[in-house]
């Protein structure tokens, strides 16, 4: 059966690297939603609560619970309509019109758009917005372009200290600030504000160019796959749908147990796409399986999510979440 490795050596790896650059371990808040970006949220919650991280960032309230028992501060950045409040949670508000759905006694962090216009209130709106909230515990932003060679992030982080000293003459009580995203972190040369919300840097990845002099990140998943078959070729003999692999020579191949089905990209056969042991796959990738020049019993299919990425023309949070959550993970 296909299943995933995560390396708990190279996680703590990354969690080192960034709980220093920001200042400590209470100034970094692991992003936790859609399943750990496709590793498992569970598994990620422990080996996070283990490493001495207190804070945690999810999508959703049935995320939040799961993951409960292993973090002092869960922040849930999409609030579901109507649902009943967890007083152990804070909870993003994106807009006004969403402040008088929640009761005012629950925990509140305010998103204010800075410059990326998807989510947050206006900036126009912060003296409104902190006269209606009664406990703003938090508030955040996010920014567009940190991980870009050019000014943007520079202009962002202007409004966003703007933003930070309104905020400070309108409330008594000092709510926390949160912007650095993992490019955010990696670029600049501390967190600048209360803690940093990292994602894919946790998990071994960045997007920062080159020319940015950072740390050096080890991705901690990796997907294998077990032999389902063996069979010898012939020359000319061709392989899976459309025989888009053809064969040159005498050679022994295997099919393995990894698919589109169970989330990998669809290869279709045409150019070069290497699996994690430098093999080709050998035409078309099959609902459920894929083939090599092979008979071990198990092969790597990726170590590295960015070089897939790389063939299809996406970025490694693309590959990872669309891992199927019925790959059994395995912690080594």
């Amino acid at each position: 059966m296909s299943f995933i490795e995560i390396n708990k050596t190279d996680y703590f790896h990354n969690l080192e690297i960034l709980s220093t650059k920001a200042g400590g371990k209470q100034r970094i808040s692991v992003v936790l939603k859609d399943n750990a970006y496709g590793h498992s949220l569970l598994i990620m919650a422990k080996l996070s609560s283990e490493f001495g991280i207190k804070r945690a960032v999810v999508r959703f309230s049935e995320e939040a619970i799961k993951i409960e028992p292993f973090f002092e501060h869960i922040i849930i950045l999409s609030p579901k309509k109507g649902e009943k409040e967890n007083p152990k949670f804070s909870y993003v508000i994106n807009d006004l019109t969403q402040i008088p759905l929640l009761s005012q006694n629950c925990s509140i962090h305010l998103k204010v758009d800075t410059g990326m216009h998807r989510n947050g209130i206006d900036i126009s709106q912060v003296q409104k917005a902190c006269k209606l909230i009664k406990n703003l515990d938090g508030v955040l932003t996010h920014f567009r372009s940190a991980d870009k060679l050019s000014s943007e992030l520079f202009w962002q982080k202007k409004i966003w200290e703007d933003v930070k000293k309104e905020v400070l003459k309108l409330r008594e009580k000092r709510p926390l600030f949160h912007s650095a995203n993992s490019a955010a972190l990696l670029r600049d040369e501390k967190c600048y504000d209360d803690f940093a919300r990292c994602g894919i840097s946790t998990y071994g990845y960045h997007s920062l160019p080159s020319s940015f002099k950072t740390p050096k990140l080890k991705p901690i998943l990796s997907l294998w796959a077990e032999k389902i078959a063996t069979r010898s070729l012939n020359k000319g003999d061709r392989v899976g749908y459309s025989g888009e692999f053809e064969a040159t020579k005498k050679m022994m191949i295997s099919t393995y147990d990894i698919g589109y089905g169970d989330g990998f990209f669809r290869f279709d056969g045409e150019g070069e796409l290497l699996n994690g042991e430098k093999k080709p796959f050998l035409g078309k990738v099959s609902m459920d399986s894929c083939a090599f020049e092979s008979d071990k019993q198990k092969v790597s299919i990726f170590q590295d999510a960015s070089y897939v990425a790389n063939h299809f023309n996406t970025i490694s949070y693309d590959v990872l979440v669309k891992l199927s959550t019925s790959i059994p993970r395995v912690v080594v």
